[in-house]
């Protein structure tokens, strides 16, 4: 496995915790965390848009992965926007973090979050390994 796949599965691990971390909090101490989170997706998401606009560049990246790449991104972005930062900025308080609709909103954010890992890691990563990352 690569450095950067390495560092990225590590970041995803990281996410992970503070999930489960959110799960068991309120108040402030849960909005703390939630804001956390979203500096580390954030941070994540940008350095896999450097690293995938530079392998898209290498001579050895295939058009395929080309095309899948930018697919990637665009579907992260769309997720980042839609979904994401709505949710960050519709729970950053602690009062908000502990309303009726934060567990069920909380709940879908999980599961996405989740599934989003499961695909990187198992489809799109494999992919940047084979350029070297």
């Amino acid at each position: 496995m690569g450095a950067t796949v390495n560092s990225f599965k590590a970041t995803h691990k990281a996410a992970a915790g503070l999930l489960g971390q959110i799960d068991s909090q309120s108040g402030q101490k849960r909005a703390d965390t939630l804001n956390s989170l979203k500096k580390a997706l954030l941070a994540h998401v940008a350095e896999e848009n450097r690293v995938i606009h530079e392998a898209m560049g290498k001579a050895k990246a295939k058009e395929q992965f080309k095309t899948t790449a930018q697919s990637f991104m665009d579907e992260l972005g769309s997720i980042a926007q839609k979904a994401l930062l709505p949710f960050f900025d519709k729970y950053a308080s602690a009062k908000a973090v502990d309303s009726k609709d934060f567990a069920k909103d909380f709940g879908g954010i999980k599961g996405a979050l989740a599934d989003r890992i499961a695909f990187e890691e198992g489809k799109f990563y494999p992919e940047l390994e084979k350029l070297g990352y």
